[in-house]
């Protein structure tokens, strides 16, 4: 798959060859649903606590009397049914900790990552180092490159302090370093922006296959299809030849058949003489009961077959 890079005026600079194990998948849903439960999960803190009758201060005195009283016996002020008493069944300190494959995880990000730039929404800039560290030079930025009215996720894997300081005060503009690829960010996000050496880190991480024996991750090989181009509404634009003949499959134009084939052929249809076939006698019902008789006979050939029956 090619991808084009931009500069920060939106201007085609160069071509680059993406990784089709990454960026060319069919999605799997699923795991990426559990990915993103994952996610949530380990997220929480787990640090909600309830107190029950054993933890409530107080309470250490019977109410009043067992017997004689005429009111139901009661032997402190902290059950539960009391005011101020504990709570039964409340919530305590927990992990909410999931555990998932490794290769699920990055099959997860792999079909996020696939998705995204089958719907044209990853951009690769060249690089923000020349950014001047003012929001409205990242305000026409956007202008620029058509990400105004959107959220956006810009990854790069090293700290760029002039894009924090230009993107710091925008709310639909969140800053992530490549390192830490978040597989729920990725999802909020409308666009992904990418620099170029945003892709080398993702290959680094996503196109492995993991563990020991690690090795690289390629694509399974497409029979005569023509190579992949991520386009972006940005193409349009840049006036970058984005379109793409669509043949329907199994269908012949007139201009490919060739005149001769045109002719309908001669048939020759050879037929083989009919063996002689022996009908079967009939069946005679006999006192209630139906017996039947049937028997094949083959008429033996000149080679001398046997007969069978």
């Amino acid at each position: 798959m090619q991808a084009t890079i931009y500069n920060l005026q939106g201007e085609a600079l160069d071509t680059v060859e993406l990784n089709d194990a990454i960026y060319g998948i069919e999605p799997n849903i699923g795991v990426v649903h559990q990915a993103v439960l994952r996610q949530q999960a380990n997220a929480r803190l787990g640090t909600h606590n309830t107190l029950t009758r054993g933890e409530v201060r107080g309470g250490g005195k019977k109410p009043w009397r067992q017997k004689g009283t005429g009111r139901a016996r009661q032997g402190s002020t902290r059950s539960p049914q009391w005011r101020h008493g504990g709570v039964v069944f409340g919530p305590h300190p927990r992990s909410y900790v999931q555990d998932m494959p490794r290769k699920m995880r990055r099959l997860a990000m792999r079909s996020v990552l696939s998705a995204k730039a089958a719907d044209g929404r990853i951009l690769i800039v060249d690089s923000f180092e020349a950014l001047e560290p003012r929001t409205r030079v990242m305000l026409a930025l956007l202008d620029t490159l058509q990400l105004s009215e959107r959220h956006v996720l810009i990854m790069t894997p090293e700290r760029v302090q002039n894009l924090e300081l230009a993107a710091g005060n925008l709310a639909n503009v969140r800053l992530l370093r490549t390192h830490f690829l978040s597989l729920v960010a990725m999802l909020k996000a409308e666009v992904l922006v990418l620099d170029r050496a945003s892709l080398e880190v993702i290959e680094s991480i996503l196109g492995q296959t993991g563990g020991r024996a690690s090795r690289p991750l390629t694509a399974e090989p497409a029979d005569g299809a023509a190579p992949r181009r991520l386009t972006s509404y940005l193409d349009a634009v840049s006036g970058a030849d984005t379109a793409t003949a669509t043949v329907a499959p199994n269908v012949i134009t007139d201009a490919e058949v060739p005149a001769a084939a045109t002719e309908a052929p001669a048939v020759v249809v050879a037929t083989a003489p009919e063996a002689p076939v022996t009908p079967a006698p009939a069946a005679e019902p006999v006192g209630g009961s139906a017996t039947v008789h049937s028997s094949v006979t083959v008429t033996p050939s000149d080679a001398g077959d046997e007969e069978t029956s």
